[in-house]
């Protein structure tokens, strides 16, 4: 009888060991998350974000953009993730003129689905004249700061 208990004592050791092993190698072909940033060539853009592939972040300014944004405030962005990957848990912070009125400027994102600007959820920092925004995306967005609809 104790022989039976034995074997079954091992059977279900080697089991959890087993297990414990197959999601540590799926935990290790994963990988870990890595932090990339993207800067615009003026320096106004910053973009920033998690991904799990290989790839970096791109921004550059797009000049000449006509958009229906109301009171455009900057210069329409395009912000590009390279590679096949996804750009997770990011923020885009972007300067505005100082001039501008910050408490009624938003940021707007191209929808390309339906060819309309939309409105992203926005944040002001009035001591550092910035506007941002939370962004997870793959491939490219457009950005322009605007007047708030």
């Amino acid at each position: 009888m104790k022989g039976r208990n034995a074997d079954h004592a091992n059977r279900s050791v080697a089991a959890v060991v087993a297990i414990v092993l197959v999601a540590s190698a799926f935990l290790f072909l994963r990988g870990a998350p890595e932090q990339v940033v993207g800067v615009s060539q003026d320096g106004l853009v910053r973009a920033s974000g998690l991904t799990r592939s290989a790839g970096s972040l791109v921004v550059e300014r797009i000049d000449d953009v006509e958009t229906s944004v109301t009171a455009v405030r900057s210069p329409v962005y395009e912000v590009s993730f390279t590679g096949n990957g996804r750009l997770d848990q990011g923020e885009l912070v972007m300067e505005i003129d100082e001039d501008e009125s910050l408490s009624d400027s938003a940021l707007y994102a191209f929808d390309r689905e339906t060819l309309n600007w939309i409105e992203l959820p926005t944040l002001f920092d009035l001591s550092h004249a910035t506007l941002s925004t939370s962004l997870s995306f793959s491939g490219s967005l457009l950005v322009v700061a605007g007047a708030r609809e």
